[in-house]
């Protein structure tokens, strides 16, 4: 998790670094530089998957030890029980410690199962928020290529048209100039153009 918020953050200093373009809030990305910063957050996001998959075998194998911790107090009881239910006078004191002891071994088990079901709940939450944030991050710093790119095409647009406009203006100009009809100077510029 750590290293993709480095990554992000060596991004964003990146993008602080480039420079504007003149008269304009917009900058210029080494469209490379940029391609690279995402071959390496898809690169390690997976990991940041893996790492919750981790988690949750790790909450599964800590409730499996709840439980034979459970199931091994509670058989440990009922030995004890059996023990003490072989002299007929201590009969009901051995039912009354047996139960203690049942209570005691339940209340333990649920409260490692409780505490293991929330410290994974706790870690999952916590890397949701993460990739959720990634997330939001990823599509704020598209959308904002988006636009560059955009503003880019219609500035390349407009420059076209301007020169288009200037070279007929300027054929119009020649035209005058030379006193040529439209038929000859059509075929004189096909050999010049």
């Amino acid at each position: 998790m750590e290293s993709i918020m480095m990554l992000l953050d060596e991004m964003e200093g990146y993008l602080q670094e480039c420079n504007n373009l003149p008269f304009s809030s917009k900058v210029v990305v080494n469209m490379e530089v940029l391609y690279e910063f995402m071959a390496d957050l898809r690169m390690k996001l997976p990991e940041e998957v893996k790492r919750s998959q981790r988690l949750i075998d790790e909450r599964e194998k800590i409730i499996l030890e709840a439980e034979a911790n459970a199931k091994q107090i509670e058989e440990e009881t009922k030995a004890h029980v059996e023990k003490l239910l072989d002299e007929h006078e201590i009969r009901k004191q051995a039912i009354k410690e047996a139960e203690e002891l049942m209570t005691k071994a339940r209340a333990a088990a649920d409260e490692i199962t409780d505490g293991a079901f929330q410290y994974v709940e706790d870690l999952l939450i916590q890397n949701e928020q993460v990739l959720k944030d990634m997330l939001m991050t990823n599509n704020q710093q598209y959308m904002q290529y988006e636009n560059y790119l955009k503003s880019q095409i219609d500035m390349l647009e407009n420059n076209r048209n301007t020169i288009q406009n200037l070279k007929s203006s300027l054929l119009n100009s020649l035209i005058e100039r030379l006193s040529i009809p439209d038929n000859r100077f059509s075929f004189v510029c096909r050999i010049y153009w």
